[in-house]
């Protein structure tokens, strides 16, 4: 679909406001040149439909979204896009949707990535998820300036409730593609909900990364792609690897509607979502979770949708990898799948130097409890380090446990002739989840009590008792998923 620029700026500015309660007439005519009575009477005479109607046809497909992967009220979500109260919400959904705000959430129709026209995407309703067949019978192979990508979900800390950044922005990008999954799913099915590492000769800030899953660095994306049966691209950079190889990648995958996912960009090599590109690729937009971090994202400046604008990202030595989750060409990971990949990641073993599964519990009770590694006096900076270290373990073993008992509680209530085993799979997860909740308790929310607590024998022997107990449910989690690998219980 083609439109003049005028009108392709309109399109937009509504995208980019889209939360707005009313357009601001003002900047739109002066960013377009014309007077608004003119943009009116050109939008209209281009598209057959008026600014007001189209604008509110955008925000209740955008709104749709939130419904579905929100737990918003649907008062909450009619607030965001700025009506004024639930009944004008509901009337407008109701003749762009063709059914309630509360019917849809119920029937949870296909909803995601739509071509409003060339080089600009938003939110719309689908008949189904696209194939890479669908792709080629659309391409139109053009040589495109920009593209944006607009109403990606936001990827930040939190967002469903997650800590991990791979498998949130995987989540942001999924959703947008019309996948109707939810977080432990994905967390489960990657792996990473099974995942501890603890580097066995130093306190290793890496050892919540995710690339440690498996002994294969690039394994635990792939598979988290593959779980979904989509395709899997990625481009690692190495001392040969060139900028303008990186934004072919992006710009390639971009220009047909989906997200990448990159490692760095912004601050340290954590995952972050690549939503467009401006400047034929000198200039990335996206969701990062450093965006806001004065550290980091300080000098940074921020599109009118909330995507950070970088055209610095290839001189940040942490951006590493870009990646695309992309077309269907598959079915999901079943159960028996996820399992088996369940039982690799927790097993105990020591792979290139890195306590895994459950043997990491030992590296990190072995670090906590030598003496050597909190010598008296130890100085602040080096405290903190640790501290920040073992944040990490805890943060990765409560946002995987968490998401791994929801999602074997979820299977346990599918009333199959596995459903008491998931229970109790589900159940030892909790417990893991529960112990280290109780060792948090422990440490407070402030870092600097934290790291004095650290420092406390006391507290660290009380550590280790806590590192114990979920390493025993750990491993009673791991028991019950090979009797279900393999039929028969273990003596």
């Amino acid at each position: 679909m083609s439109y003049p620029n005028y009108t392709k700026t309109v399109i937009c500015y509504i995208e980019a406001h889209i939360t707005d309660k009313k357009l601001n007439h003002d900047e739109l005519a002066q960013q377009i040149g014309f007077s608004w009575d003119y943009i009116r009477e050109l939008f209209h005479h281009d598209t057959g439909c008026s600014i007001a109607r189209y604008m509110q046809s955008r925000k209740i497909k955008r709104s749709a979204l939130d419904l579905i992967h929100t737990d918003k009220t649907i008062l909450d979500t009619a607030i965001c896009y700025g009506f004024i109260n639930p009944e004008t919400y509901t009337r407008a959904f109701r003749r762009v949707i063709g059914m309630t705000p509360s019917e849809f959430r119920r029937l949870r129709p296909l909803v995601g990535k739509e071509e409003l026209l060339a080089g600009v995407y938003g939110v719309g309703l689908l008949t189904e998820k696209e194939r890479r067949s669908d792709i080629i019978d659309r391409k139109t192979y053009q040589n495109n300036d920009s593209t944006i990508l607009y109403g990606v979900p936001k990827a930040g800390w939190g967002e469903y409730g997650g800590f991990t950044p791979y498998l949130i922005c995987l989540k942001s990008a999924a959703a947008y593609l019309g996948e109707d999954l939810d977080y432990p799913f994905i967390m489960a099915s990657s792996g990473a909900a099974f995942r501890f590492t603890w580097n066995s000769e130093e306190w290793d800030f890496s050892n919540y990364d995710i690339f440690h899953t498996f002994t294969e660095s690039n394994e635990v994306y792939r598979l988290a792609a593959e779980a979904l049966g989509r395709e899997f691209f990625i481009l690692e950079r190495n001392k040969d690897t060139t900028k303008e190889e990186f934004i072919a990648f992006i710009k390639s995958h971009i220009d047909e509607g989906y997200p990448c996912i990159a490692l760095g960009i912004i601050g340290p090599p954590e995952a972050c979502l690549i939503t467009g590109y401006r400047k034929n690729g000198e200039e990335l937009l996206g969701w990062n979770f450093f965006q806001n971090d004065p550290e980091f994202g300080g000098n940074l400046k921020i599109d009118e949708c909330g995507y950070f604008i970088s055209d610095s990202w290839w001189e940040n030595t942490d951006t590493q990898a870009v990646m695309c989750v992309g077309a269907l060409n598959g079915n999901r990971f079943s159960e028996d799948t996820i399992i088996q990949n369940g039982i690799r990641a927790l097993t105990g073993r020591l792979d290139s130097g890195y306590y895994k599964g459950i043997s990491a519990y030992d590296g990190w009770i072995n670090a906590l409890s030598d003496k050597k590694n909190f010598p008296a006096g130890d100085n602040y900076s080096v405290l903190f380090e640790k501290m920040l270290c073992h944040n990490d373990a805890i943060n990765c073993l409560e946002d995987g446990r968490r998401s791994a008992s929801v999602y074997f509680r979820t299977l346990s209530g599918l009333g199959t002739s596995k459903s008491e085993k998931y229970g109790q799979i589900s159940d030892a997860f909790s417990q893991c989840s529960q112990a280290i909740g109780e060792m948090r308790k422990l440490y407070g929310n402030d870092m600097d009590e934290s790291i004095k607590r650290l420092a406390d024998p006391t507290v660290r022997r009380q550590t280790c008792d806590l590192c114990r107990i979920a390493k025993q449910a750990d491993a009673k989690a791991l028991s019950l998923l090979k009797e279900l690998c393999d039929g028969k219980p273990k003596g």
